[in-house]
């Protein structure tokens, strides 16, 4: 199933140290669309101007980036859709929940690739919480704080894998007694999920599948992002996953489309997972702001 994932992805790599330290430290000029001084996100003219101007090896580093951010979002709201489909009891936070399905089911491929993604997807959490100022609101939401949910990933992977990645979790100063912990979390995240979901795994000889794969249109100025977001056949990763392990009661589509906001979705009525055109295009500015602020 692997085979469906680029090939050319660079080995694991955090962004987030030099993140910290430098993200908008008046690198960027207030005339690019990728600085501080314009804070919402660039078009996808102006983004996909920006990924051809990039050498190739910042291009390919980029589309990486955006694809583990994507694969991560589309585990976490699978999460939400088994949560639905199989009426599954949620203790706490849903979204928490959701966050914690995404990174388990990743990190249980045990693959360098997938490690790679994953890593992607926790400096996406570090770099949306340096660009994204917090409200007083954010603390009552459904949501965990952007910086709270990149640590809890990052939890997770050392607590999954000390050997992979110990190092990383103590560049990011994780202290020890907390590096420690995470075992204990990493073990109660997959047993949570693995018990919820025993009694609806699929039998090995039930062809049944119900899990349909749609792309919408790609809005105009995102083909660059949108192909390669087909061509990596994400959300078909994903789909054949979930079908080829868990018996869904009724047909469900996985859709890629234009949503007209940066996000993606699970829509219980219409048992319909939306990922977002726009949560792509998001991706690539963020990663545009971080190579703008190493310049």
């Amino acid at each position: 199933m692997l085979s469906v994932l680029k090939t050319t992805i660079t080995p694991c790599v955090s962004l987030v140290l030099a993140t910290l330290l430098a993200m908008f430290a008046g690198a960027a000029t207030a005339s690019s669309p990728f600085s501080e001084d314009n804070p919402n996100t660039a078009t996808p003219a102006q983004v996909t101007a920006a990924i051809k101007d990039l050498a190739e090896a910042d291009r390919e580093a980029l589309l990486d980036f955006v694809a583990g951010n994507a694969l991560f979002t589309l585990y976490h709201e699978a999460g939400h859709m088994l949560v639905s489909e199989l009426e599954l009891p949620v203790l706490g936070k849903e979204e928490d929940a959701a966050d914690n399905f995404a990174a388990v089911s990743m990190l249980q491929f045990e693959d360098e690739t997938v490690n790679h993604l994953l890593s992607a997807a926790m400096d996406g959490w570090f770099l949306l919480a340096n660009k994204n100022e917090i409200a007083e609101a954010d603390f009552a939401g459904e949501h965990s704080l952007d910086i709270q949910r990149g640590y809890k990933v990052l939890c997770l992977m050392v607590g999954k894998d000390a050997k992979t990645f110990g190092d990383l979790a103590v560049e990011l100063e994780l202290e020890a007694d907390r590096i420690e912990s995470c075992a204990q979390d990493y073990a109660d995240a997959e047993y949570a999920w693995a018990k919820l979901l025993e009694p609806h795994q699929r039998a090995d000889n039930d062809p049944d599948r119900k899990i349909k794969v749609v792309y919408g249109p790609a809005p105009v100025g995102m083909q660059l992002l949108t192909e390669d977001f087909k061509t990596n056949e994400l959300m078909e990763l994903v789909a054949e996953e979930l079908d080829a392990f868990y018996k869904l009661p009724e047909p469900v589509v996985f859709r890629a489309i234009r949503c007209g906001e940066e996000n993606a979705f699970w829509h219980p009525q219409k048992r319909e997972m939306h990922l977002c055109y726009e949560r792509l295009n998001q991706m690539a500015d963020l990663y545009l702001r971080y190579l703008k602020a190493e310049q």
